[in-house]
């Protein structure tokens, strides 16, 4: 992973030296990317790659040679922290940081899961069971659950539990399997039409493009390079703010959008403090 740097500004020099390609042919389904775009304010990069990076702590807590080696800023999101020394073997980063994604975006997604249906049902919404740790209570008292709620109601799809578990695990199953063997059915995207399931062959498994990248928001080198950092630190923020859920839920009984609007309507009266020292909470401590 060295030399990102170089790499860089390979890339971009490439892409404005190269000839123009013919047409994929319609057997191909190739994915239409856009032209180049030229970046009116390029990202610094600096900021986030390479030994000047930030760190876990700012200037004069930690010494600059105080960090490891082998972390040398290449890897996106790399602050120079690693106390465990897990790093130290290359191959062993790439899987971590393979398992580091994954779980980030889906607790970018469980985050949303979490905080949208129930602020949904807080203003209005026709949802059974929007609080995230009673939907399956809420589904087994009555054994069915309207299962595709919109910010203007819910359409009325009444499905019993067994059903909605059954098309979980399917759906699930596929898209795992499909993650393992880096393959995928064929389908249609926005900006690159129909594709046939041969357009993921060759592609990056953590970054594949494609089909997963219609906007073409990573076509410039630098671009992605600093989309690369906001997605991690998002998702590592959103690993933080779900197990912060989970504790937060078992401590007030309650769901985060209802503790977040009785902080905001009275911040003095209910806080972290006032949480912990009165009476009235659910579980104890």
């Amino acid at each position: 992973m060295s030399g990102l740097f170089e790499k860089l500004k390979s890339a971009t020099a490439s892409k404005a030296a190269a000839p123009a390609k013919a047409a994929p042919s319609k057997k191909a389904a190739a994915p239409k990317r856009a032209a180049s775009r030229k970046v009116s304010n390029p990202p610094d990069l600096e900021k986030w790659y390479g030994p000047e990076r930030k760190l876990f702590l700012p200037g004069g807590l930690l010494d600059r040679d105080d960090v490891p080696e082998y972390l040398n800023g290449e890897l996106a999101g790399d602050y120079g922290y690693d106390p465990l020394g897990l790093g130290k073997d290359e191959e062993q980063v790439e899987k971590y940081r393979a398992n580091e994604l994954l779980h980030a975006r889906w607790a970018m997604l469980a985050a949303a899961g979490i905080l949208i249906p129930e602020g949904l049902q807080a203003n209005g919404a026709d949802i059974k069971g929007g609080t995230w740790f009673e939907t399956g209570a809420e589904m087994l008292n009555g054994g069915t659950l309207n299962y595709f709620a919109v910010p203007f109601g819910v359409v009325q799809n009444p499905l019993p539990l067994a059903a909605v578990t059954l098309i979980e695990i399917v759906l699930l199953g596929a898209v795992e399997k499909f993650r393992v063997d880096g393959t995928g059915p064929a389908g249609f995207s926005p900006g690159v039409g129909k594709f046939d399931s041969d357009i993921f062959d060759g592609l990056d498994q953590l970054y594949p493009g494609g089909p997963f990248d219609p906007l073409n928001l990573a076509d410039d080198p630098e671009v992605f390079a600093e989309l690369q950092v906001k997605e991690i630190k998002n998702g590592r923020l959103a690993m933080v703010g779900v197990l912060a859920f989970a504790i937060q839920s078992y401590v007030t009984g309650e769901g985060p959008y209802a503790n977040f609007t009785k902080h905001i309507s009275d911040p003095f009266g209910y806080n972290l403090l006032t949480v912990l020292q009165g009476d009235d909470r659910v579980p104890t401590l």
